[in-house]
């Protein structure tokens, strides 16, 4: 055997070497594991979840006043209507006339919610009828930030596509802040808004 070793040695030496990437790739690290666990990383990165473009509502001022428990300013959702802000400020006093509140009502920015108190004297009555009839004034005013496209079609000059015009400015750009702002849109000019200024309400 070791003369046929010592004939053949560089023969030897290749079965040695075939042997040993042999026992190399048999007993090596699994390179398909590391491979696995590769794409498994990148996936996690990929799936992470990001909170970048949750949306949010639109934050008002509600200026809440007479009998409740806590009348103070509130920061609240323009998705609220009154009863949720008259909960926030600590519910109705044991004074408070909740009858003549409108609890369905939506809010508004600068919106002021007074609650009267029950069984009011000569004083407060007389106070209440001029509150009455400066609310009775301002009534047949339509609120261009809450109105509905049938209700803006009754302003002079303005038809339903003028009317509708508005109500999408109105989806896109937010709530108008002056009579002016309703110059933007298309169709409605300086002269149109001048008649429209003594039949709307801002806010």
């Amino acid at each position: 055997m070791k003369n046929w070793i010592k004939h053949n040695w560089l023969l030897s030496c290749i079965v040695l070497l075939v042997l040993s990437v042999g026992m190399w790739e048999w007993f090596g690290p699994d390179k398909s594991s590391e491979s696995n666990n590769d794409l498994q990383l990148e996936d996690t990165s990929v799936n992470e979840p990001t909170d970048t473009n949750q949306e949010t509502s639109n934050i008002i001022i509600v200026d809440v006043k007479g009998e409740v428990e806590n009348p103070d300013i509130y920061q609240v959702s323009e998705d609220e209507r009154v009863k949720d802000v008259i909960l926030l400020a600590g519910g109705f006093s044991e004074e408070a006339d909740s009858s003549s509140v409108n609890l369905a009502q939506k809010v508004f920015d600068e919106m002021v919610i007074t609650v009267p108190r029950k069984n009011n004297n000569s004083n407060q009555s007389s106070t209440s009828s001029s509150t009455i009839s400066s609310t009775e004034s301002t009534s047949s005013l339509v609120k261009i930030n809450q109105a509905t496209k049938e209700e803006i079609e009754t302003l002079p000059g303005i038809g339903a596509v003028k009317a509708e015009a508005i109500v999408q400015y109105r989806e896109e750009h937010g709530f108008f802040q002056s009579v002016s702002d309703l110059e933007s849109i298309t169709g409605i000019g300086q002269k149109t808004v001048e008649k429209l200024e003594p039949h709307i309400q801002i806010p």
